[in-house]
């Protein structure tokens, strides 16, 4: 089973980490989406891991859509 099909990555909602007022007014945030990595399971179930799990699941999961994109560009 090929990464593509053993792990779903998602995103979760925006977190506010930072909200800053400077002195013009102006307001200043900065937010992040954790990222959420699941295993496909033998019985369908979905496991979620978590690190080196789940960067390991990461690294392979995007090397993964890597291949697929360039097998896309060469066939059209």
């Amino acid at each position: 089973m090929s990464p593509l099909d053993r792990f779903i990555v998602a995103h979760g909602p925006e977190q506010i980490q930072d909200i800053t007022v400077h002195e013009d007014g102006v307001i200043e945030s900065v937010t992040t989406k954790p990222v959420r990595v699941y295993e496909r399971q033998a019985d369908g179930s979905l496991t979620e891991l978590h690190g080196k799990d789940k960067d390991n699941a990461l690294t392979a999961f995007w090397a993964s859509v890597d291949i697929f994109n360039q097998q896309q560009e060469q066939d059209s």
